[in-house]
Protein backbone atom coordinates (compact mmCIF):
# COMPACT_ATOMS: atom_id res chain seq x y z
CA UNK A 1 0.00 0.00 0.00
CA UNK A 2 1.85 3.38 -0.81
CA UNK A 3 1.42 6.43 0.79
CA UNK A 4 0.28 9.38 -1.02
CA UNK A 5 0.20 11.58 1.80
CA UNK A 6 2.19 15.23 1.28
CA UNK A 7 4.57 16.47 3.50
CA UNK A 8 3.57 19.69 4.95
CA UNK A 9 4.69 23.50 3.34
CA UNK A 10 8.81 23.06 3.63
CA UNK A 11 10.39 25.39 5.84
CA UNK A 12 13.18 26.94 4.97
CA UNK A 13 16.01 27.86 7.46
CA UNK A 14 17.07 30.74 5.40
CA UNK A 15 14.90 31.95 2.76
CA UNK A 16 16.67 34.46 0.28
CA UNK A 17 15.98 35.77 -3.59
CA UNK A 18 17.20 34.46 -6.91
CA UNK A 19 19.53 37.04 -7.07
CA UNK A 20 21.05 37.10 -3.92
CA UNK A 21 21.56 33.70 -4.17
CA UNK A 22 23.04 33.46 -7.57
CA UNK A 23 25.73 36.21 -6.23
CA UNK A 24 26.07 34.23 -3.10
CA UNK A 25 27.17 31.27 -5.62
CA UNK A 26 29.20 32.69 -7.67
CA UNK A 27 31.08 34.46 -4.61
CA UNK A 28 31.54 31.42 -3.22
CA UNK A 29 33.10 29.22 -6.30
CA UNK A 30 34.93 32.26 -6.99
CA UNK A 31 36.99 32.69 -3.67
CA UNK A 32 37.45 28.99 -3.03
CA UNK A 33 38.93 28.97 -6.42
CA UNK A 34 40.60 32.04 -6.03
CA UNK A 35 42.16 30.52 -2.84
CA UNK A 36 43.37 27.32 -4.45
CA UNK A 37 45.24 29.23 -7.33
CA UNK A 38 46.48 32.10 -4.74
CA UNK A 39 47.97 29.52 -2.80
CA UNK A 40 50.08 28.11 -5.75
CA UNK A 41 51.83 31.89 -5.40
CA UNK A 42 52.54 32.22 -1.76
CA UNK A 43 55.65 30.68 -1.67
CA UNK A 44 57.66 33.39 1.09
CA UNK A 45 55.03 36.06 0.02
CA UNK A 46 54.23 38.65 2.47
CA UNK A 47 52.20 38.60 5.04
CA UNK A 48 49.11 40.62 2.79
CA UNK A 49 49.11 38.01 -0.10
CA UNK A 50 48.72 34.96 2.92
CA UNK A 51 45.90 37.16 4.51
CA UNK A 52 44.12 37.45 0.88
CA UNK A 53 44.70 33.65 0.78
CA UNK A 54 42.82 33.00 3.83
CA UNK A 55 40.49 36.08 3.33
CA UNK A 56 39.16 34.10 -0.13
CA UNK A 57 38.66 30.56 1.67
CA UNK A 58 36.50 32.13 4.84
CA UNK A 59 34.76 34.08 2.26
CA UNK A 60 34.22 30.77 -0.22
CA UNK A 61 33.25 28.49 2.74
CA UNK A 62 30.97 31.39 4.47
CA UNK A 63 28.94 32.39 1.57
CA UNK A 64 28.62 28.54 0.58
CA UNK A 65 26.99 27.59 4.15
CA UNK A 66 24.62 30.82 3.46
CA UNK A 67 23.34 29.09 0.31
CA UNK A 68 23.74 25.93 2.03
CA UNK A 69 20.72 26.87 4.62
CA UNK A 70 18.73 28.26 1.76
CA UNK A 71 15.66 26.99 0.34
CA UNK A 72 17.91 25.71 -2.52
CA UNK A 73 19.74 23.47 -0.30
CA UNK A 74 16.66 21.87 0.62
CA UNK A 75 15.35 21.38 -3.35
CA UNK A 76 18.89 20.31 -4.17
CA UNK A 77 19.13 17.69 -1.33
CA UNK A 78 15.63 16.57 -0.01
CA UNK A 79 14.02 13.55 -0.64
CA UNK A 80 11.84 12.34 -3.75
CA UNK A 81 8.67 12.17 -2.20
CA UNK A 82 8.88 16.16 -0.84
CA UNK A 83 8.82 17.74 -4.08
CA UNK A 84 6.48 18.30 -6.36
CA UNK A 85 7.29 16.91 -10.14
CA UNK A 86 8.72 20.45 -11.34
CA UNK A 87 11.20 20.48 -8.61
CA UNK A 88 11.92 17.01 -8.84
CA UNK A 89 12.61 17.36 -12.71
CA UNK A 90 14.62 20.39 -12.03
CA UNK A 91 16.78 18.92 -9.28
CA UNK A 92 17.24 16.32 -11.65
CA UNK A 93 18.43 18.51 -14.37
CA UNK A 94 20.83 20.35 -11.90
CA UNK A 95 22.45 16.87 -10.73
CA UNK A 96 23.35 16.22 -14.37
CA UNK A 97 25.27 19.57 -14.39
CA UNK A 98 26.77 19.12 -11.32
CA UNK A 99 28.38 15.94 -12.54
CA UNK A 100 29.36 17.44 -16.23
CA UNK A 101 31.08 20.62 -13.70
CA UNK A 102 33.17 17.32 -11.26
CA UNK A 103 33.78 15.36 -14.00
CA UNK A 104 35.39 18.57 -16.16
CA UNK A 105 37.18 19.73 -13.35
CA UNK A 106 38.67 16.09 -12.48
CA UNK A 107 39.76 15.68 -15.99
CA UNK A 108 41.46 19.13 -16.28
CA UNK A 109 43.15 18.16 -12.92
CA UNK A 110 44.73 15.15 -14.54
CA UNK A 111 45.90 16.82 -17.14
CA UNK A 112 47.89 18.46 -14.71
CA UNK A 113 48.42 15.61 -12.37
CA UNK A 114 52.00 17.13 -11.85
CA UNK A 115 50.45 19.67 -10.08
CA UNK A 116 48.65 18.05 -8.18
CA UNK A 117 51.64 15.93 -6.79
CA UNK A 118 52.20 17.37 -3.29
CA UNK A 119 50.34 16.29 -0.48
CA UNK A 120 49.00 19.74 0.36
CA UNK A 121 48.19 20.52 -3.08
CA UNK A 122 45.83 17.65 -3.34
CA UNK A 123 44.49 18.35 -0.06
CA UNK A 124 43.43 22.10 -0.46
CA UNK A 125 42.19 20.49 -4.15
CA UNK A 126 39.95 18.36 -2.81
CA UNK A 127 38.96 20.80 -0.35
CA UNK A 128 37.79 22.98 -3.43
CA UNK A 129 36.25 20.53 -4.92
CA UNK A 130 34.44 19.27 -2.31
CA UNK A 131 32.84 22.57 -1.66
CA UNK A 132 32.44 23.68 -5.11
CA UNK A 133 30.77 20.73 -5.48
CA UNK A 134 28.33 20.92 -2.69
CA UNK A 135 27.26 24.36 -3.71
CA UNK A 136 27.18 23.20 -7.37
CA UNK A 137 23.56 22.43 -7.24
CA UNK A 138 21.52 24.67 -5.07
CA UNK A 139 23.26 27.10 -7.73
CA UNK A 140 22.82 25.93 -10.29
CA UNK A 141 18.86 25.37 -8.82
CA UNK A 142 19.41 29.41 -7.93
CA UNK A 143 19.76 30.44 -11.41
CA UNK A 144 17.24 28.70 -13.05
CA UNK A 145 15.03 30.45 -10.24
CA UNK A 146 13.27 33.37 -12.06
CA UNK A 147 11.52 34.41 -8.81
CA UNK A 148 8.06 33.43 -9.82
CA UNK A 149 5.73 33.15 -6.95
CA UNK A 150 4.49 29.46 -7.01
CA UNK A 151 0.63 30.25 -8.09
CA UNK A 152 -0.17 30.94 -3.63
Amino acid sequence: MSSTKRTPARRHPLTISPRVARALSVLSMGALWGWFLLKFSLGDAPDSRTFLAGSLALIGVGTGMLLFASQYLNQAYARGAELDERELTERNRAYRYTLFYLFAVLALSYLRTEALASPGVLSNFIVVLFFTTVVFTPAVLAWWDRGEPDGE
